[in-house]
């Protein structure tokens, strides 16, 4: 369960209204090329997040969201952000956003925020890590599915499936149409609408 109330109280802490930018759907945002450690603030909207090197999307997220709140290392590089549909934004130093933290005593709301980001790349590791063709299909319709209704209701399970995971798009359409024609999934223009029950070998 994503920790909204502790994300919330960081981003009340450290937001400056005359930073805040938009972005239109589809539009980029790059957080390379700084002179420093950003770290990025997603006040409204759903973004997604693709690696640079091959564009292989990462992961979507929806507000409210920080990213790159680390010292160690710049957990933004070698990655861009593509807004999904209108979104509005902040970008602030890492160093200042630690600073408010450590003055303002917010580090038990920063340790749910980690621990958030550690979950979620737990899951990522396990959906791609020695997997078939049909159980990384599996878990990214269950991925999509637990989606929020705002993406999930408008992104093409296709493109989302081929997107995650650069697998050969006949053989993706191949498996979604066997699952539908199976009474496994329900499809509509597209669009994911319903996962039956899905077998656990293809």
């Amino acid at each position: 369960m994503k920790p909204e109330t502790h994300f919330n109280a960081l981003i009340k802490a450290v937001s400056d209204s005359k930073r805040i930018q938009s972005a239109k759907p589809r539009q980029l945002i790059t957080l390379e090329k700084q002179t420093e450690p950003v770290t990025f603030i997603l006040h409204e909207g759903v973004v997604a997040i693709y690696r640079s090197s091959d564009r292989l999307l990462i992961k979507y997220i929806r507000a409210p969201m920080i990213t790159g709140m680390n010292e160690l290392i710049d957990t933004n590089d070698g990655i861009f952000i593509k807004a999904y549909k209108s979104v509005s934004y902040e970008i602030l130093p890492t160093k200042e956003m630690l600073d408010i933290i450590s003055t303002q005593g917010l580090w038990k709301d920063a340790s749910y925020c980690y621990m958030y980001a550690v979950r979620q790349l737990l899951l990522a590791h396990y959906s791609s890590v020695g997997l078939s063709t049909y159980e990384l299909i599996r878990l990214n319709l269950i991925s999509l599915m637990n989606e929020d209704e705002a993406l999930s209701d408008h992104v093409n399970v296709s493109d989302y499936i081929l997107e995650k995971t650069r697998l050969s798009r006949s053989r993706v359409m191949k498996i979604l149409g066997d699952l539908r024609i199976g009474g496994y999934i329900e499809i509509e223009r597209g669009i994911l609408k319903k996962i039956n029950k899905l077998p656990e070998k293809y």
